[in-house]
């Protein structure tokens, strides 16, 4: 209803005067409205559906993953590297998104949303204004947090991570805080404009960047210094990152320049709304910018507990050099894994939250946007969840041939994946609908359920739930009771009365259809390869029943998408 109220506030069009009468000035308007109107309904008709945005996130998606996943393979499998040097990069990695936490996560979120409000309303003079002021705010806070990072690399690996290797990773990664910044400035203006394809893109030229000259320059490196050293070359990954970085925003820096004849035209035919100051207008950024930001900051939080804690509690245990092995095993191989269909989840709530703002408080629309988001997130997480689950050892002895410890960290971790994706739709609906804190309270109690689990379990080396697998367990425990807390902030929206029926039915048959899947990748693998021929190489059968299952899981669900809904 604010949302609502306040729209009605800024095309207040319609002065009347206290006679009853229309003024000249507000005939002028409804005329240069008309205009507007029609241009809107253009502008409305070019943009890029909810659907369609999601699937050009998550086609992205894949190619950012694939080559992701691609130089992970190489660094985990390349002689030197390992998950020692998994441990050493992604120490650092994390110590990095902690920063971007705090400077540039929640921007696009905040930005997009803003956007999308003041577009719906004609208002894009304010939306430039948004965009200009975000830039200069943004990329001094960026600057600052790239000073500081560089500055306390030494500081930051050796009293807080407890891994004294980390400090060039840290320093490489340093300049990238300040082009995040301004890269998730942008991207949040081209998601607000509903341009998700260009935001899509952009990702996918970062990650090949960053991809190409990982293993290009650590090559070299070998080649000219004729040695493997695992630090310097965890250093060169992380480097590979900021480049990667530099090629998005010279990417988007290009694409805003492309649309700048046509922003000038909506500026000139904007509604003709009470110019806002600069003053109320960082009120409004900060408004939504703060509690994305905050959630942001105590997820990344979570992940810092397991790189501070894991090496320093089990050093004394087992030694510094197998406590480094076990964080590497569980940053290096296990995380990426689980982060592939969250990765997907991330296509899915970046193209939710301007969606959810521009319904203006519509509860049929809110509620197709929900269905819409649990089926597919569902229906993505669910069958790599079960493949996760019962194939642990499989997966990393396919993947990770020179480094295949670690299914049981993963079969546990794959638990996660489930809650993790309901958390965020239910997240990202929320602050959609204005409700920023409760996506906060239920984060922070489940990071605080992780830290005391953590400190507990993670020491018990010797019992079946201590050590890394310890760290799995706070992990899911933390995903499920944040999990719990958003459903509950979800019922008690008042004045929205949310479909439980029909999200039931978005869960259930992606899970139903997981379980089929399943089962027929076992009998597959199990009476085919096993049995009759048994004379392939169980990798291969393992493939191809992997292929087979997948295959039918996508069919069936395509065709029940098409029949349900919400």
């Amino acid at each position: 209803m604010e949302i609502v109220k306040q729209n009605l506030k800024e095309c207040n069009v319609y002065n009347l005067k206290k006679n009853g009468k229309v003024n000249t000035q507000t005939k002028s308007r409804k005329l240069k409205n008309t205009k507007i109107n029609s241009t809107k309904i253009k502008r409305i008709k070019s943009k890029e559906g909810f659907a369609q945005g999601i699937f050009a996130m998550m086609t992205s998606q894949v190619v950012v993953k694939v080559l992701g996943l691609f130089y992970k393979l190489y660094l985990t499998n390349r002689g030197g590297f390992g998950d020692e040097g998994n441990a050493i990069a992604n120490a650092g990695f994390q110590v990095y998104a902690l920063m971007l936490s705090i400077t540039a996560i929640g921007i696009p979120g905040a930005i997009s949303k803003i956007i999308a409000r003041k577009l719906s309303i004609g208002d894009h003079r304010g939306a430039n204004k948004i965009l200009k002021m975000s830039l200069m705010i943004f990329a001094t806070v960026g600057l600052i947090g790239s000073y500081f990072l560089y500055s306390f690399a030494d500081v930051l690996a050796n009293q807080y991570l407890h891994i004294k290797e980390a400090k060039l990773s840290i320093i490489a990664l340093s300049p990238s805080i300040f082009l995040v910044s301004v890269i998730s400035v942008l991207k949040g203006y081209f998601n607000g404009r509903e341009s998700i394809k260009t935001t899509a893109k952009a990702q996918g030229i970062d990650q090949f960047v960053n991809t190409i000259l990982t293993i290009s320059t650590i090559e070299l490196m070998v080649f000219i210094t004729k040695r493997t050293n695992t630090e310097r070359m965890a250093a060169i990954s992380n480097l590979s990152t900021t480049f990667g970085n530099i090629a998005e925003l010279t990417y988007l820096i290009k694409e805003y320049i492309k649309i700048k004849p046509e922003i000038k035209k909506e500026i000139l035919s904007s509604a003709d709304i009470e110019n806002t100051r600069i003053k109320v207008l960082l009120k409004e950024i900060a408004k939504v910018a703060i509690p994305i930001s905050l959630t942001a900051l105590i997820m990344s939080i979570s992940k810092n507990i397991d790189s501070t804690t894991i090496v320093k509690e089990l050093s004394n245990v087992v030694g510094y050099k197998e406590a480094k092995k076990q964080y590497g095993i569980l940053s290096g191989k296990v995380d990426p894994l689980i982060n592939l269909p969250l990765s997907f989840n991330m296509a899915i709530i970046t193209a939710l939250l301007p969606s959810i703002s521009a319904t203006n408080g519509n509860a049929d629309k809110i509620n197709k946007r929900i269905f819409q988001s649990y089926f597919i997130g569902m229906a993505i997480s669910f069958p790599i969840l079960f493949i996760y689950m019962c194939y642990p050892n499989e997966i990393l002895n396919l993947l990770f041939p020179n480094a295949t410890s670690g299914w049981k960290i993963l079969r546990i971790s794959a638990i996660s994946i489930i809650f993790i994706t309901l958390e965020q739709i239910n997240n990202t609906i929320l602050e959609g609908l204005e409700k920023p804190f409760v996506p906060i309270i239920s984060i922070l109690i489940g990071v605080i359920v992780k830290a005391i689990l953590n400190r507990i379990l993670v020491p018990q080396v010797n019992t079946p739930y201590g050590g890394t697998i310890g760290a799995c367990i706070s992990t899911v425990m933390c995903h499920i009771v944040a999990t719990l807390i958003s459903i509950k902030g979800l019922k008690s929206i008042k004045n929205i009365k949310i479909n439980a029926r029909s999200n039931i039915k978005a869960i259930a048959i992606p899970l139903i259809l997981s379980i089929a899947m399943i089962a027929i990748t076992k009998a597959i693998n199990n009476v085919f390869f096993r049995e009759v021929f048994k004379t392939i190489n169980y990798k291969v059968g393992f493939i191809i029943s992997l292929v087979i299952g997948m295959n039918v899981y996508l069919i069936a669900t395509l065709k029940l998408l098409s029949k349900i809904r919400a």
